[in-house]
């Protein structure tokens, strides 16, 4: 409940915001989605993107919100296996994980790991070490669909 008001609010009035960064009542709304994203986020206990993310933060400074959103169309094309009829309702009118990537285009958020200006060198040899530390990330085991490291490895080498 609270996720699917969330992305409504969040996917119908990001692009707004940013274009009318004047407009209050694009930012109430998107203001109003990132509180039930929160409430979402403490009945779902994350999974996947997150479980990802982590490690990009603590090893690489990520800021942990574009690690989140580097990972989620991966992860979403990697759950669709099973979640593939909840994503289409989400967004009827295509591909969930093609829409969060446009959206990211929209915020100017990198698609690839190797895009992100950080301060340290992420190399594909960092990635297999990424790998094992989202699999023992306590957020993976909430993901609708279990992973083992080769599929954390998997969407590491998407991403990168």
């Amino acid at each position: 409940m609270f996720a699917r008001h969330a992305w409504e609010l969040l996917n119908t009035n990001f692009e707004a915001c940013l274009a009318e960064v004047q407009s209050s009542a694009a930012r109430s709304k998107m203001l109003f989605g990132a509180y039930l994203a929160g409430l979402a986020i403490e009945n779902s206990m994350l999974g996947a993107a997150h479980a990802c993310a982590n490690p990009l933060t603590a090893r690489y400074d990520v800021i942990h919100g574009v690690a989140v959103a580097l990972m989620l169309p991966h992860v979403i094309r990697f759950n669709s296996a099973i979640a593939g009829d909840a994503y289409h309702e989400l967004y009827p009118d295509g591909d969930l994980a093609d829409r969060i990537t446009k959206l990211k285009q929209v915020g100017n958020l990198p698609n690839r790991l190797r895009d992100y200006p950080v301060q340290y060198t992420i190399g594909t040899a960092d990635l297999p070490i990424l790998a094992k530390e989202a699999a023992t990330q306590w957020t993976a085991q909430f993901n609708p669909r279990p992973l083992n490291i080769s599929d954390f490895m998997k969407l590491y080498e998407q991403v990168y």
